[in-house]
């Protein structure tokens, strides 16, 4: 599943309930501001000295506060073609998780290195978690590069994370941008991303580093069946469908692997 090929990249027929819902607010919020008047802004975006002012709700709504049309377009952009294929392969509840764990970390990032009176806006962080990961997701998936330039997602995706370091070690050359808000969501999702990819890595990892997390005691594993029935195969199909992969119980992922061998 997660070496496949995605499809229908773009396409509003394949557009994912999470990926709808976000589009929506985020349009809803910047048109409470600039139509309406409303000072969301205000209300919601990050200041860099977030932790002085107890402003701890900032970092989850920070990311649906867009500076401008441009801002606002670029992002939404990012979603619409991305996400619903890593929706679909994760499942809404764990993109969701997705999402947000990459633009706080992001906030978290950019906090570190902004001065002080500055703040921050935009879902930049959250959106590249996202792209970063579908690179893990998808490493060999075709992209156009400004709908022109064919490449691999994994060198899109290192290309902009090499940028983005660049951005935020020296002296930008775009001023106004918060890379590092980019990087670190955007590394935040890629390792979410490989983690659900590769579980037993992450087995691994705790095992080794016991302090981090427990890891799941050892089940002793039961005999196999002989066979699986057409109607267990069927079951398992339609909770992909509807779910994503990512929602597969690992005696599900057992039993979808034993059936395709």
């Amino acid at each position: 599943m997660f070496n496949r090929e995605p499809q229908n990249i773009g396409s509003m027929a394949a557009i994912t309930p999470s990926v709808k819902f976000l589009l929506i607010l985020n349009v809803a919020v910047f048109l409470l501001e600039s139509l309406f008047k409303m000072p969301v802004s205000n209300w919601f975006a990050l200041p860099a000295v977030w932790w002085e002012t107890f402003s701890i709700g900032q970092l989850f709504t920070y990311m649906f506060v867009h500076g401008s049309t441009t801002h606002l377009f670029a992002n939404m952009l990012g979603l619409f073609f991305i996400g619903p294929t890593v929706e679909r392969t994760i499942g809404s509840y764990r993109f969701f998780i997705l999402y947000y764990v990459s633009g706080i970390i992001g906030g978290l990032g950019w906090s570190l290195l902004a001065q002080p009176e500055t703040y921050c806006v935009g879902a930049s962080g959250a959106v590249m978690g996202m792209l970063g990961a579908f690179g893990a997701l998808y490493p060999n998936a075709k992209l156009l590069l400004w709908f022109v330039i064919p490449c691999r997602a994994w060198v899109l995706v290192l290309g902009l994370a090499i940028w983005e370091l660049h951005e935020t070690i020296t002296t930008p050359l775009i001023g106004g941008i918060a890379n590092a808000a980019h990087l670190m969501g955007g590394i935040a999702g890629f390792c979410y991303a490989l983690s659900l990819k590769h579980p037993e890595v992450m087995e691994k990892f705790k095992r080794k580093f016991p302090l981090l997390g427990k890891s799941a005691p050892k089940q002793k594993s039961a005999p196999r069946p002989a066979s699986l029935s057409k109607e267990d195969i069927d079951n398992i199909l339609d909770k992909i469908g509807k779910e994503g992969m990512g929602a597969l119980s690992p005696k599900e992922r057992e039993m979808l692997r034993r059936a395709t061998r």
